[in-house]
């Protein structure tokens, strides 16, 4: 697959995001905080280069794909133009639950 330049994170992701950071900070810090968040935004990259990096999750949602950072799972759409980032969950929780039959609502806002 060819490098995908442009990176789409969705309403609910960004407000998956911003949950994580502030549970980070509470429990570990303002620099934990920081260090924890940067390493998901390098998990982008590591999608953005390698968009079939992730595993297929078409057990979801069709398209849907799934690629550990630490300790959450991101949930991602590759199409022609873009990595569209759908979900940033915890490893413990359920993506059926969270993302359901059609995240491509999710990628409306």
């Amino acid at each position: 697959m060819p490098n995908f330049k442009r990176l789409r994170i969705s309403d609910p992701a960004r407000k998956d995001l911003q949950r994580i950071g502030e549970y980070t900070r509470r429990e570990w810090g303002v620099a934990q905080k920081r260090k924890y968040l940067s390493q998901i935004k390098d998990g982008f990259k590591e999608i953005i280069d390698t968009p079939g990096i992730g595993a297929s999750r078409d057990d979801i949602a069709a398209g849907l794909r799934a690629f550990p950072v630490r300790k959450h799972i991101v949930f991602y759409r590759v199409t022609r133009n873009e990595v569209a980032v759908v979900r940033v969950l915890h490893a413990s929780m359920s993506p059926d639950r969270h993302i359901g039959s059609r995240p491509e609502r999710t990628l409306e806002n």
